[in-house]
């Protein structure tokens, strides 16, 4: 009978000795798949066509021993024994299958995840885009447009108009820095209320209108500051001054007590009343007639000094131009710096002689308590006026 050769394919006798074509052994050394018929070497564990064992079936794969025949003629002895035809092998279909089923899950999985990558990178690319646009940092709009040069057109153009106007923002910034002026720095809050840079423009006329308020140094300035920076940095250092000025501010009390203060005093010279003087005087004066830590008796030598000789009468008049300043000196008390003009007008005994007029600058300052504690004079004019 007729096989393919299990070696290379080509027609050939099962009772060939070998296979003309490839010279391969063939008698005795062949069998058949007892599951598809596939005719195959039996020295071969498995079947190459359906992966059959064949280590059981070999031997039933195997045909008997020979057993003894009456002869037959020769004839019949001459003809080929008539070997029963295979019958056609059942292919398995099952590793196929499966590896059509492994390729088709392959690919359903490549597929689900090439489409949850780019779901990923849609979302990322969103979640970008929306924290681009709440940004005010342009590095941060620049790297979005760096990262995803494959955004939606809109997103991009959103983006970028974003970035121009943020860098009109820095531009309009550095400008007012520039000119480090309050003009200009106000125009930049006004033009762009929601930048970043507000706070430190605040801060920066904060600073300036302070330098302003010092360099007037006037109760009125630092008003004006206060009231244009309740939570300025300054604000309490401005209060602090202000209560400082506003007390140093002369009062009318203070003018009134100024006029009578120096009015007793000189009428308590003229009229040489050592009892009512010594009430206006400090205990001692820090300077008297330019004369270092004077005493009160210092100031009685004087007024005896000036009524000796002929002078029958003596006047002063202050002509009330006062000027009036405060000096602190701590713990809320405050020394008066005051100075006027006073006239002096002395008579003499003697009948042909004319009473003698004198215009004194008189520099002085009033203690605390009310009382003179220094007193400087500088004559500006003298005269004679006619006797009464």
């Amino acid at each position: 009978m007729l096989i393919k050769c299990p070696e290379c394919g080509h027609q050939v006798s099962d009772q060939a000795k070998t296979c003309p074509s490839c010279g391969i052994e063939i008698a005795g050394k062949i069998t058949c798949c007892p599951d598809c018929g596939e005719v195959i070497f039996k020295e071969q564990p498995f079947c190459p066509n359906c992966h059959c064992s064949i280590n059981g079936a070999s031997a039933e794969a195997q045909p008997p021993a020979a057993v003894p025949q009456p002869k037959a003629s020769q004839q019949e002895a001459a003809a080929p024994e008539k070997v029963p035809a295979p019958r056609r092998p059942r292919k398995r279909r099952a590793g196929v299958t499966a590896l059509i089923v492994a390729f088709v899950l392959a690919l359903i999985v490549v597929f689900l995840g090439i489409y949850f990558m780019k779901n990923q990178e849609q979302q990322n690319e969103r979640r970008a885009y929306e924290n681009a646009l709440r940004s005010n940092e342009p590095l941060v709009l620049q790297n979005f447009l760096d990262m995803y040069g494959d955004a939606p057109l809109a997103h991009l153009d959103t983006v970028k108009m974003h970035l121009e106007m943020l860098k009109k923002i820095d531009s309009d910034w550095a400008e007012a820095v520039m000119h480090n002026s309050k003009t200009a720095l106000e125009r930049y809050m006004r033009l762009h209320p929601q930048s970043i840079h507000n706070v430190e423009a605040r801060i920066k006329v904060d600073s300036l209108d302070w330098v302003e308020a010092g360099k007037a140094n006037t109760a009125e300035a630092y008003q004006q500051y206060m009231a244009a920076h309740e939570d300025g940095a300054y604000y309490d250092e401005a209060r602090s001054n202000f209560e400082r000025l506003e007390a140093q501010k002369v009062t009318d009390e203070d003018r009134l007590m100024v006029s009578q203060l120096f009015a007793s005093y000189f009428n308590a010279i003229a009229q040489m009343d050592e009892t009512a003087l010594t009430a206006t005087l400090a205990p001692v004066l820090t300077s008297f007639l330019h004369r270092q830590n004077a005493t009160k008796e210092d100031v009685m030598q004087y007024m005896q000094k000036i009524h000796a000789g002929d002078v029958t009468g003596m006047e002063f008049t202050t002509n009330r131009d006062f000027n009036i300043e405060k000096t602190d000196l701590g713990d809320g008390r405050y020394r008066l710096n005051v100075t006027f003009t006073a006239v002096q007008v002395t008579r003499h005994g003697e009948a042909d002689r004319p009473a003698r007029s004198t215009t004194y600058k008189v520099m002085a300052h009033v203690s605390p308590e009310g009382r003179i504690s220094e007193l400087n004079m500088r004559r500006e004019v003298a005269a004679e006026t006619a006797k009464e």
